[in-house]
């Protein structure tokens, strides 16, 4: 019986390595585009919103809140004018999308139609510059962004008892200690992201509605939800064959969160744990969502 050694040509040699560098350089693409997957932005209509806002020219007339007044006049007589300054998206009391949604379609919506006409400078209608899912996206953003003006922070907690509360007792509760912990300064509003965060992964801080969420969290996972809520980490996303890199991201990242460890009583990240499974199970919030909640908030805040 004769033995065959491996044929050592170097045409054979040759082939093998042709091979395992073809398969390196898949590895390599596939593992590009990959990233790139991964670093794909996650938007809720209400960060959308924001964004579009922005990109409409809505704060040229605007402003950005009460310390921006913006010029205006309106026509009281032929030959007469009076000082009138533009509203904020805030100051008309408006909390109804379907409100928003026809002064932003339509400039104005028909019953202001002659009053508006008086103004020296007039609201555009958006109806052929956007389309109507951007309409909605906005006015989600008015709705969540004016929470910032109407919700009052919750005073000093008080040791919880009885049984958790479930639904929209604990959209009440959870969004109470949420806005006295400052956690939408960074979350955004209800939790819905947007705020941007230089040197983070994909550039902006993560909401509570979505997969950035899921993958920080081990999927949500509820020991996870609460090891970041007390150091300000991850424990499974620092973990594994990508915990350097992910490590490198979090350290270089410009806003850092602060770990609640010695803040909070026990109670109180159980409702926070709670209050943001709710949220992330309830997904990017509609702009029909956020009015309901704005309603369930001040009715709740008037009791």
């Amino acid at each position: 019986m004769v033995t065959r050694l491996p044929d050592s040509s170097p045409a054979n040699a040759g082939k093998i390595l042709t091979v395992a560098l073809l398969a390196l350089l898949a590895l390599g693409i596939g593992g590009t585009i990959l990233f790139q997957v991964e670093k794909q932005p996650e938007y809720s209509p209400v960060a959308r919103g924001a964004q579009l806002a922005d990109t409409a020219g809505c704060f040229a007339c605007h402003g950005r809140g009460d310390g921006e007044k913006r010029f205006n006049l309106r026509q009281a007589a032929p030959d007469k004018w009076a000082a009138k300054s533009n509203p904020t998206f805030w100051d008309g009391d408006i909390v109804k999308v379907d409100e928003l949604v026809d002064w932003i379609t339509n400039g104005a919506p028909a019953a202001e139609a002659e009053r508006h006409k008086k103004l020296l400078i007039r609201m555009p209608a958006y109806k052929d510059r956007l389309q109507p899912d951007e309409i909605e996206a906005i006015a989600a953003w008015i709705l969540a962004e004016g929470l910032k003006f109407s919700a009052e922070p919750a005073g000093k907690s008080e040791p919880a008892t009885g049984p958790a509360p479930t639904g929209d007792q604990l959209l009440v509760s959870g969004d109470q200690l949420s806005r006295k912990l400052g956690c939408y300064q960074c979350h955004g509003e209800l939790g819905q992201g947007g705020v941007k965060n230089p040197g983070s992964f994909k550039g902006y801080i993560p909401g509570f509605f979505g997969q950035d969420f899921l993958k920080l969290t081990a999927n949500g996972d509820r020991s996870e939800i609460l090891h970041w809520i007390d150091h300000g980490r991850g424990r499974a996303i620092e973990a594994g064959l990508t915990g350097k890199m992910t490590k490198k991201y979090f350290e270089g990242q410009a806003t850092q969160m602060p770990g609640y460890r010695d803040q909070l009583t026990a109670p109180e990240k159980e409702l926070l744990a709670d209050f943001m499974l709710l949220l992330n199970k309830s997904g990017p919030l509609p702009a029909k969502e956020i009015e309901r909640i704005v309603t369930l908030l001040e009715t709740a805040a008037s009791n």
